[in-house]
This record gives C-alpha cells, sequence and structure tokens, in this order.
C-alpha cells in the first residue's frame, strides 16, 4: 500500500485497514505503507506483523515506474501479495491486484494531454507485468468489463468486490428522506479533489448571463477558491477539502449530490449518496450507470447545456414529491467493511493457493 495519495484511496484505506487487520481467518504477516500522509504513523495492534513505512527518496510517479520495471525483492516473502496500487510490481509472481483506476482502461478520458500521456505508461507497465497477477479486483462490472476490453488476456482472473461508504458514515446512521432546504432553488453538493478527469471545468462553460436560469442556489466543491473554475457564477461555492463532521453536514443539507467525473472505477460519493438516501445527478457513463441504475439523473460530461437539462428535471420531481429509493441498488453494496475484507483475503489466498503455497497475507 505504498502508493496510497489519492483522496479516493485515502478514504477506502480508513475503512478497509481496520478490517483487513481485524480478519478472524488470517493473519497479516507484513504492511508497506507510505512514509509521508495520512498511514506514515499507522500502528497495527498485532504486534507480529511486520510496519514498514516505504520511504521514496525519488519524486512519487518515477520510483513507482521503478518498482514496475525493477525487481521488487523488497516486496518478496512466503505469503501471497495483495497490491493495493493499480499497477502490478515486476518480480513477484502470483500477486493480486486491487485496481482502482479507470484510466488504466483505454475509454477512459484524463481531461488533459499530459493525463494521457502519463497514463499511456502506466497501461504499457500495466501490460507488461500482468502476467505476474493470480488474480485482479475490481469494484464494479462496468470496471471489469474495461478492463477485459482493454488486457483481454485478464479475463477469467477478475473478481468484482464492491465497497460501502466510508465506515464513519455508515457509524453516523444519516437517513435523509426528503428536502430540507425552504428555498424553491436547489442545494448541490460535489465532493471531489482537484483533478483533471474530475471534470470541474464543465463549470467554466457556464455564462454569467444564464447563471440565474440554473435554478440552484449554491452548488459547493471541495476544491479551493483559488482555482474557483467559474468565479463570476456566484451560486458557486468552493470550501476547500472538508473532513468527515463538515462532510457529514453537507449530506444532510443538500437536495443532491452531483457528480461531474468523466471517468471512475467506483464513485463513492454515488454510494455515500445512495446510502443515506440523496437524490444523485450523473453522468451518462457506465460506472455511473452501474451504480445507479433508473434512480439516477444523468448528462453528458461534456455538454454543459445538458448538465442544466438535467438540474431542471431534478428540480421538476423534486417539486412533484419524488425522492429516489435506492434500496434495489444497494442490494450489491456490501453492508460493512469486514465483509470487503474478508472477500479480498479470499481472493489473494485462493489465487495463491492454486499457484503454489500460502500460510499469511502481505
Amino acid at each position: 500500500m505504498t502508493n496510497i495519495v489519492g483522496l479516493g484511496a485515502v478514504q477506502l484505506l480508513h475503512s478497509l485497514l481496520p478490517a483487513l487487520e481485524s480478519s478472524p481467518n488470517y493473519a497479516i504477516k507484513a504492511i508497506y505503507l507510505p512514509a509521508i500522509g495520512e498511514f506514515s504513523d499507522y500502528k497495527f495492534s498485532d504486534p507480529t506483523t511486520r510496519v514498514t513505512h516505504y520511504k521514496r527518496t525519488l519524486p512519487n510517479s518515477i520510483s513507482r515506474v521503478l518498482e514496475c520495471t525493477l525487481p521488487g525483492r523488497v516486496f518478496d516473502g512466503d505469503g501471497p501479495l495483495l497490491v493495493m496500487g493499480d499497477l502490478p510490481l515486476r518480480g513477484k509472481k502470483n500477486q493480486t491486484l486491487f485496481v482502482q483506476s479507470p484510466l488504466l482502461t483505454r475509454s477512459a478520458s484524463t481531461g488533459r494531454t499530459f493525463g494521457a500521456i502519463k497514463y499511456w505508461i502506466a497501461r504499457y507497465l500495466f501490460r507488461r507485468n500482468m502476467g505476474l497477477v493470480s488474480a485482479f479486483i475490481v469494484q464494479t462490472l462496468a470496471m471489469k468489463s474495461a478492463l477485459i476490453d482493454t488486457y483481454p488476456e485478464v479475463e477469467g482472473r477478475i473478481h468484482v468486490i464492491s465497497q460501502p461508504p466510508p465506515s464513519w458514515l455508515i457509524g453516523s446512521k444519516l437517513q435523509r428522506t426528503g428536502r430540507v432546504s425552504s428555498t424553491d432553488r436547489l442545494r448541490l453538493f460535489y465532493p471531489a479533489a482537484v483533478y483533471p478527469h474530475k471534470n470541474h471545468r464543465l463549470l467554466s462553460k457556464i455564462a454569467a448571463t444564464d447563471a440565474d436560469a440554473w435554478l440552484v442556489s449554491e452548488l459547493v466543491l471541495t476544491i479551493p477558491i483559488e482555482i474557483n473554475p467559474n468565479p463570476a457564477v456566484t451560486w458557486i461555492s468552493c470550501v476547500g477539502r472538508l473532513g468527515r463532521d463538515a462532510v457529514m453536514q453537507a449530506y444532510a443539507d443538500v437536495d443532491a449530490l452531483l457528480f461531474l467525473s468523466l471517468s471512475e472505477s467506483y464513485g463513492l460519493p454515488l454510494v455515500e449518496a445512495m446510502w443515506i438516501g440523496l437524490p444523485i445527478i450523473c453522468p451518462d457513463r457506465p460506472y455511473a450507470r452501474t451504480l445507479c441504475g433508473q434512480e439516477g439523473i444523468y448528462f453528458d460530461p461534456e455538454d454543459h447545456a445538458s448538465l442544466q437539462r438535467a438540474i431542471a428535471v431534478l428540480h421538476t420531481r423534486l417539486a412533484q414529491g419524488w425522492w429516489p429509493d435506492w434500496s434495489d441498488n444497494l442490494r450489491n453494496i456490501p453492508k460493512n467493511w469486514e465483509e470487503v475484507a474478508t472477500q479480498m483475503l479470499d481472493v489473494a489466498t485462493t489465487a495463491t493457493r492454486k499457484a503454489g503455497t500460502v500460510d499469511a497475507i502481505q
């Protein structure tokens, strides 16, 4: 887990790590975490687990390339290796690889030329090393299909394991069953960091003279105010990265989740919004369709006029007393992180057992 740096991956590991550690059927022999960031001081309660905080002396991207091109003997051991960083390591056979990044698939949009070059390199490394992987774990059937479409050789080795929302949101017991706003206009929330594929730039296409026609009283973005994609639109509110309590308060106050992302393997905010019962406006892309089904309200993520129409559809539905029912969609979502951890460890040990021996998890 040395490459856990993205906001979504950090959120996932905050819930998954304790569940992995508490699994009653497996012993975690060794774990490799980043030497900087939120997991730099993580301690396992089991004193027999060797915790290594992996220090990178080179920039992160260069270090990752080297790990995928030079033999990674530092990660060798007598148990199966579960890799959480999208790319297979070089040298270690029978890895189980958790693939989150949709940008490893050819159908994904990066949102900029540099991203296309970066992920061309990542796809090359993925293809070069995928023969060392016994099993791949993805989060949705859409991601499984995209991987097979890009790398047909991996068919038969992919396991779909969905994830629930973060454990802190599960524990909050927050449930929404209707609007709380007293205004006719909508309050929307888009929790996403500043990555090109998150598509904040779509909002820059809104003309200030047309802003009043959008039926929005506030759109909360979790990006710094200095990179507001459209300062001329007064209802766009940039609040920076929010802590857990502030995120929960936003979910309690807004009328709907707005999601703009061009590419996702999963889209955790979509799961969060479904879990607590919020309406969702999201791109008409496979990742969103897979999760949100018929209850989602869809738009073309390259067309701001399509987004405006989707917001108008939501406004009309809410005015008529509509509220989404996510019960069918949530049937395929695990109820807790312990279930997810068990499934992942089962996949890792089964894949390694077929290839040889297994006693403990790294």
